[in-house]
């Protein structure tokens, strides 16, 4: 089975292309970049070394205060409530004197937890470019990609103690 990096990302670069200012999600509305999400507690980064991956990058990771409630209940099956929601900051990957590092940000991508999207698993999903602006996506893509941790309610992430 393909890793769900290169699966999330394969699907993000075909759509992302796109252009445009709409986002296309499961929902009522298009989804805002919210401005405070760097206040929200910072519960993971990581490091996509793969420059073939299109989720390639230096990732940090944002949860609101549903979001980390759960995150840190580590109770199976994990369900996450409406409203719970992860935004993703993807940055270059640079190197400087044997340091892996944040370069210039690519873009933001978000993850909003609302039981009315039936058709994409009960989550909401986003991309906005490096200025916060929406970038057209396919929410499907994304539900199929997080559908394979089905276990943790579609979501990759996990509480870094």
């Amino acid at each position: 089975m393909a890793h769900p990096t290169r699966i999330a990302a394969a699907l993000l670069l075909s759509v992302a292309g796109i252009g445009g200012g709409v986002v296309l999600a499961d929902g009522p509305s298009p989804l805002a970049l919210p401005k405070d999400f760097r206040s929200w507690t910072h519960v993971r980064s990581m490091v996509v070394t793969d420059p073939e991956e299109g989720m390639y990058g230096f990732h940090n990771v944002y949860a609101n205060a549903p979001a980390l409630k759960t995150l840190r209940s580590a109770t199976t099956p994990v369900a996450f409530p409406d409203g719970a929601t992860f935004v993703v900051s993807i940055f270059d990957v640079r190197q400087e004197k044997g340091l892996v590092v944040a370069g210039e940000k690519k873009r933001d991508v978000m993850q909003v937890k609302d039981a009315k999207a039936k058709g994409t698993g009960g989550w909401r999903f986003a991309s906005f470019d490096p200025s916060g602006k929406p970038v057209a996506i396919d929410a499907t893509s994304c539900a199929a990609c997080h559908a394979q941790a089905s276990a943790t309610d579609m979501v990759f992430t996990r509480y870094v103690r």
